[in-house]
């Protein structure tokens, strides 16, 4: 499939997508002409059909051009119907610009196909009684920019999709799935308004900025750092820029902000850009903790958090401190560094959790954040893990273990069939300590281990 015919999918309206595809099918039938004929029906279809749908939506600047349109539809196919419609057709391209559906750039290489498409259908228009030949290279780029400079883009550009960016933002009912994000307000809108968005979300999510009031400034600039981290996977660049952007007034903001924008983004290479090497200092001297704290109390959130972020290789780099600080944390305060952020840097400290539950009650909580990180966990490490889990009388004998087996056999399911003997293996150390009939001999294991068809007794 070429990438026009990509494109031709994506155009927004169903009434236009026809008129888009049968341009196509003129270009590969060698109707030149016709192509660029069809590609301008196109345009001048999809402009109207936005106009009127913003009118209907409520948009009162759209009103008299809906007004204007039906009177001249109403003349129908009489010369001073077709006048109408000419004279409406002359003012599209600088209505479509006002509504903000295209830029001036845009109006500019649209204005192009209005003028091959006027020389192709009135020959008369050459001198000498030339008639206009059209290459086919010129008709595939009038299409190809129809589709790019409006077809594919609904009709909310400008500060319009700002505005409704923001409500989505603050809507009650978010939720953080990255594809629709990345759809509704990165793929479908000009190139122009996607650099506006996304340096309205850096602005937001580093800055903490208030919404209007409509919800707390924190839990905002959160969502804002997950668009964009959806816009990140689309542009990287692009987004890098927009947090450069933001420097200044970041380098001035209060330690707390600075503390939580670095658990926000700070897992990013993006986010770097925004540091130097001053602030870099002081983002270490915030990350510090409590004298006052026992190795058997959980770190604060904020700085549970941000040591987690010894998981990402951008942050170990800027903050090599990060590493040593983690390592010097007590048996608990890893227990709970891990689990804020399951990541594979973590998995030797899960190992090593698990080997060192010094009673029941932490052999459980070692063996929920190993659970969090099954889906990180090659054959060889499950192998390591469950020997030491096997070995340790305080998770072996741990009376919610038998259960976090079961769900450590069902998040392996990526390494398909092959986990089962490891599994096995581990039933089979564990009866050679504490025989078959004892509940901890763990028979839900074994049925969940019959249940994926794998019998471990033979």
């Amino acid at each position: 499939m070429t990438d026009v015919e990509i494109l031709i999918r994506q155009v927004w309206s169903p009434d236009v997508r026809p008129l888009a595809e049968e341009a196509w099918r003129c270009y590969n039938a060698g109707a030149i002409r016709a192509c660029i004929a069809s590609t301008w029906t196109a345009v001048t279809a999809d402009i109207i059909t936005k106009l009127v749908r913003m009118a209907d939506d409520g948009d009162n600047q759209a009103v008299p051009f809906r007004t204007t349109l039906t009177e001249a539809q109403s003349k129908g196919l009489s010369k001073d119907g077709v006048r109408a419609m000419q004279a409406l057709e002359a003012t599209l391209l600088d209505k479509a610009s006002e509504f903000e559906l295209i830029d001036s750039i845009g109006v500019r290489e649209l204005e192009r196909i209005r003028e091959d498409r006027n020389l192709c259908v009135h020959p008369s228009l050459r001198a000498l009684g030339d008639v206009y030949e059209p290459r086919p290279e010129v008709a595939r780029g009038h299409l190809a920019v129809a589709l790019t400079t409006l077809l594919t883009h609904p009709p909310t550009q400008g500060r319009k999709v700002i505005e409704e960016f923001s409500t989505y933002i603050c809507d009650p009912l978010f939720v953080s799935t990255l594809p629709h994000i990345q759809a509704t307000f990165f793929d479908r809108v000009r190139t122009a308004t996607r650099s506006t968005i996304v340096t309205f979300a850096a602005k937001h999510a580093l800055l903490e900025l208030d919404p209007a009031g409509l919800m707390a400034a924190v839990e905002h600039a959160d969502r804002m750092a997950v668009a964009l981290l959806a816009f990140a996977q689309r542009d990287r660049e692009l987004v890098r820029t927009a947090v450069a952007g933001q420097s200044e007034r970041f380098q001035v903001l209060d330690g707390a902000t600075q503390l939580r924008a670095l658990v926000r983004l700070g897992d990013q290479d993006f986010f770097w850009s925004s540091v130097d090497q001053a602030l870099v200092t002081r983002l270490q001297g915030l990350i510090r903790v409590p004298v006052t704290l026992s190795e058997w109390e959980p770190l604060p959130a904020e700085i549970t958090a941000a040591i987690a972020l010894v998981r990402s290789p951008f942050a170990r780099e800027r903050l090599p401190m990060l590493e040593n600080q983690f390592a010097m944390l007590s048996w608990t305060q890893r227990l709970f560094v891990a689990g804020a952020r399951p990541d594979p840097y973590f998995l030797p400290a899960v190992i090593q959790l698990v080997q060192e539950a010094a009673s029941f009650r932490f052999g459980e909580q070692a063996g929920r954040v190993l659970v969090q990180h099954a889906p990180f966990l090659t054959l060889e490490t499950l192998r390591t893990v469950l020997v030491a889990w096997s070995s340790n009388e305080q998770c072996r004998r741990a009376s919610e273990m038998t259960t976090l087996a079961v769900h450590l056999l069902q998040g392996t399911t990526h390494l398909g069939p092959t986990r089962a003997p490891v599994f096995g293996e581990f039933l089979t150390n564990v009866r050679a300590i504490e025989g078959t009939s004892d509940y901890y001999s763990y028979p839900a294991l074994e049925q969940a281990l019959s249940n994926v068809g794998y019998n471990p007794s033979v």
